[in-house]
């Protein structure tokens, strides 16, 4: 199977502290990679780097096809009082240089786009009258309709409700599915990533591991990459992981479904 992104004993640093170290995995094309970790553990820096927006100090970064990228990011100020439609949003991530004008086959591109991601019912609304959860879907619209190979995802349902947060990961995944698309998708919650990804890159700020869910999340692999014992519990068909030697759980539990 050809490797859509390689990247080899990465090395990145800032003010002599390093962020990503020797950091070494691959993804398949047509594969779905969640990243996820603590906050400070390189995962933005990553997104950076494929986007070639920072060049690492050592090691090498191959992409099958670096100007097939489609990026959304985690969020965007939008002014509520922003005339802008949502057809004419989406379009603005169109490759061609602006032209006051739209090609029929740029309309053909740009309503697919919307139809993909369900965002056509509002297609005329203005953007800065849409809820986070509609705009979301706007963005990943205005990546697709760069027609990319490679899909990369910074965190896209921070700040959305659940439901919200499960509608834009399954419109990713069949999106996926449907064109052959390469997705690194960026998460804090192992419990919606679990349920789509192919694999999943563990990072902490000094180590990483890569593999399915069930090979990384168990007692020894946490352990290891936090440097401090971590319990993983089964409850049902959860999944839940807590630093063992700290009271305050709320932000080291992680939960994922386990069901099939």
């Amino acid at each position: 199977m050809t490797e859509a992104v390689t990247l080899k004993n990465v090395n990145v640093s800032f003010d002599g502290k390093w962020v990503l170290r020797n950091l070494t995995f691959s993804v398949a094309s047509g594969e779905f990679l969640g990243i996820i970790g603590p906050n400070g553990s390189g995962k933005t820096t990553l997104m950076r780097v494929l986007l070639r927006m920072l060049k690492p100090q050592e090691g090498t970064v191959d992409i099958e096809n670096p100007y097939g990228l489609g990026y959304v990011p985690q969020s965007r100020q939008i002014d509520p009082e922003t005339p802008l439609s949502s057809r004419n949003f989406v379009s603005l991530g169109l490759s061609h240089k602006f032209r006051p004008w739209l090609t029929r086959q740029d309309k053909m591109i740009v309503e697919e786009a919307m139809e993909m991601t369900n965002s056509r019912d509002y297609a005329d609304k203005p953007i800065g009258k849409l809820s986070g959860g509609q705009r979301q879907r706007l963005f990943l619209a205005q990546a697709l309709v760069k027609n990319p190979q490679i899909l990369l995802l910074d965190e896209p349902t921070s700040n959305l409700d659940p439901g919200a947060q499960e509608t834009i990961a399954s419109v990713v995944d069949r999106i996926r599915r449907e064109r052959g698309i390469t997705v690194l998708f960026v998460s804090h919650d192992i419990n919606l990533i679990s349920r789509y990804a192919d694999k999943i890159l563990y990072m902490t700020k000094d180590s990483y591991a890569i593999g399915t869910v069930e090979e990384i999340m168990q007692t020894s692999v946490l352990s290891g990459l936090y440097g401090t014992p971590v319990e993983v519990l089964q409850s049902g068909p959860n999944l839940l992981v807590s630093f063992a030697n700290t009271k305050e759980t709320a932000s080291s539990i992680c939960a994922h479904s386990m069901a099939e």
